[in-house]
């Protein structure tokens, strides 16, 4: 299991003498964080990963030899364990039930720590097994880092680590740069293209003049620097790049940089996330947001006011 945060104590900074790679790993026992079988209204109890789920062997459910009953994985992990029938279920904790501890069920009153980094289950252990079955369904933990970075899980806080995952993402990362970068080397990626992925990623003014090997620099930066969350550097330039592979892409361009155009020369303001356009004959609402406004700009009917504005921006020299 792992914390998709750096340890406040640098427990995730530390490495393998040998490899070089951070181990990132800690027993149960010495964590902080605490995670508990969460109510699902799904399976109408609290999401325990055994009681809804049938006992499978042979590709068959298990059936009870004495009462011909079809049992679950609540049935097998109490067998296991020597557990008394019942004792795992996941019953959730209501108004009016007893708060005292002896009282309450397994689940009603366990959790587990997880700590910054990655925490080690040992399914040998009865505690460790449990909570590994409980994490695969609670909403908070995603299957794997890649799920949990592709927003697979939105609730997700947690998620489990894959053996040999954390090579396949470093390799994905490497891979994503490299076309990233291969692009910006490109002889079809035009001078002029290049400048407009530097204006529209925010990185210059359309009003300062950039030579041939600023503009470079500029966007092999960008790529160098970029982290792999949510809005980094290489996803803005990927869903940038990847406008330029069809004819209504590149209009999406032309409209985007037309609108920073607009911005920086101050012929059009941003306010509170809408786009105006004042105007002698009145404001204009080109969008509430950024998405209606380069919408305007690509809308065939708005051609007209498309060529006022270019013939403003000309005006004032740009």
């Amino acid at each position: 299991m792992s914390i998709p945060r750096p340890t406040a104590t640098n427990v995730s900074e530390l490495v393998n003498g040998s490899s070089g790679k951070k181990l990132n790993k800690t027993k149960m026992g010495s964590c902080t964080d605490r995670i508990s079988a969460l109510y699902s209204p799904k399976v109408g109890g609290l999401a325990n990963g055994l009681s809804y789920k049938p006992w499978i062997e042979d590709g068959t459910q298990k059936i009870d030899e004495l009462t011909k009953k079809p049992l679950t994985l609540q049935d097998k992990m109490e067998r296991k364990w020597g557990l008394e029938p019942g004792f795992l279920t996941n019953r959730a904790w209501m108004n009016g039930d007893s708060l005292d501890e002896e009282k309450m069920t397994y689940y009603q009153k366990k959790y587990w720590s997880l700590n910054d980094g990655s925490t080690v289950f040992d399914t040998s252990n009865m505690d460790e097994e449990l909570g590994y079955y409980m994490l695969l369904d609670s909403k908070l933990v995603a299957n794997s880092e890649k799920e949990w970075r592709d927003h697979k899980w939105p609730d997700a806080k947690f998620y489990i680590s894959l053996e040999n995952e954390e090579d396949e993402l470093k390799a994905s990362k490497a891979r994503s740069k490299a076309a990233a970068k291969a692009l910006i080397v490109n002889p079809d990626f035009s001078l002029n293209m290049q400048q407009k992925f530097v204006h529209i990623l925010g990185l210059a003014q359309t009003t300062v003049s950039l030579t041939p090997d600023a503009i470079f620099n500029v966007l092999d930066n960008y790529i160098d620097s970029t982290t792999f969350t949510p809005g980094s550097n290489i996803e803005k330039f990927n869903e940038l790049a990847e406008n330029l592979k069809t004819p209504h892409g590149r209009e999406r361009i032309e409209a985007r940089h037309l609108l920073k155009r607009a911005l920086d020369s101050r012929i059009i303001f941003e306010k509170q996330g809408g786009y105006f356009w004042p105007r002698p004959e009145g404001q204009i609402t080109l969008g509430e947001n950024y998405s209606e406004a380069i919408e305007y700009l690509l809308d065939p009917k708005k051609e007209v006011m498309v060529e006022d504005m270019h013939a403003e921006l000309k005006l004032k020299g740009f």
